[in-house]
């Protein structure tokens, strides 16, 4: 653990891509043998033994690759007799429906579920705090708050007549920000939230 703990704030945006790459990747680009590349963590089974998604090392005809969806449904007992598709049209699964494909199926058990993106794990490994505030709010974002003060002292001072001259008047404008308003800012975003 840290001697201090920082705190990390980022546009939801930032959390959510990585989701998205992921659930809209395409399976025949991502189906390769990859030794250096990220491992997904293993799963577990409702006896609380742990499932790896990759073959052994010592498998005979795919060693340490990815098993693939309908192997990891089946050793979880899920797996129907009539097979499921890989995934619905545009992702438009079915309301209601939990077991319409392999995608749905696997999005919804609960180690996937529970899995935070890595960005969070990243942050919460070091014992540093995060959090996310909405994209388009600006009344939200303590950034905007910031770069709006910033604007304001920057229009007062008057218009520049050369580049370094804005330069300069830019990098004052920043540093006059005062920190009692730095720390408004972020007081009152975490206030929106929690009031």
């Amino acid at each position: 653990m840290p001697k201090r703990a920082f705190l990390f704030l980022f546009p939801l945006e930032s959390c959510l891509l990585t989701w998205r790459s992921i659930a809209h990747a395409d399976p025949k680009e991502s189906w390769k043998l990859c030794a250096d590349g990220p491992r997904m963590y293993d799963s577990r089974f409702s006896t609380g033994k742990s499932q790896s998604f990759y073959f052994p090392d010592d498998h005979l005809s795919m060693p340490s690759w990815f098993k693939g969806m309908a192997i990891i449904i089946a050793e979880h007992g899920l797996w129907p007799a009539d097979g499921l598709p890989v995934q619905y049209p545009s992702f438009c699964c079915p309301s209601g429906r939990t077991d319409c494909c392999c995608r749905r199926l696997l999005f919804l058990q609960p180690d996937f579920t529970g899995q935070k993106p890595q960005l969070q794990e990243a942050i919460r490994c070091c014992g540093h705090l995060y959090d996310f505030y909405p994209k388009y709010y600006c009344e939200m974002n303590f950034i905007e708050q910031y770069w709006g003060s910033v604007k304001l002292q920057f229009r007062a001072m008057g218009h520049t007549t050369t580049m370094e001259e804005m330069e300069a008047k830019v990098v004052e404008c920043l540093d006059d920000v005062p920190l009692l308003h730095i720390w408004w800012f972020i007081l009152s975003f975490f206030l929106s939230i929690f009031l």
